[in-house]
């Protein structure tokens, strides 16, 4: 092979393999905590700060509803559960709540009068 030729090839190679990477680096999953297993053991709904929901359709291979508390665990729970769904209408509500204008008449930082 000529000198040229080579470098063709090489050239070639490197533009596949940057190609190949650069998808394999593009499907990879932002969030590399997934659940694996659930938790059985009601959580204090008082030390839920937040949730988020982890679907099987997406990267991890299990459905979950991820509890944050706010001393940063997350704690993996099935949606199934009773608790899970009492923790889940706790935190509805509470949003709900927060979301209500003040008697004031006061919304949003805004006077109404």
């Amino acid at each position: 092979m000529s000198q040229r030729s080579l470098f063709t090839v090489a050239l070639l190679s490197c533009l596949f393999l940057i190609i190949t990477l650069e998808k394999a680096f593009a499907y990879r999953p932002l969030n590399l905590d997934c659940c694996i297993n659930y938790t059985t053991k009601p959580v204090p709904f008082k030390l839920i700060k937040g949730y988020y929901e982890q679907s099987s359709l997406e990267v991890c291979r299990l459905d979950a509803i991820i509890f944050y508390t706010y001393r940063g665990k997350k704690i993996c729970a099935s949606a199934k559960d009773t608790w899970v769904k009492n923790a889940l209408q706790y935190l509805s509500s509470r949003l709900k709540n927060m979301a209500k204008p003040t008697s004031t008449g006061e919304e949003d930082g805004k006077n109404t009068e």
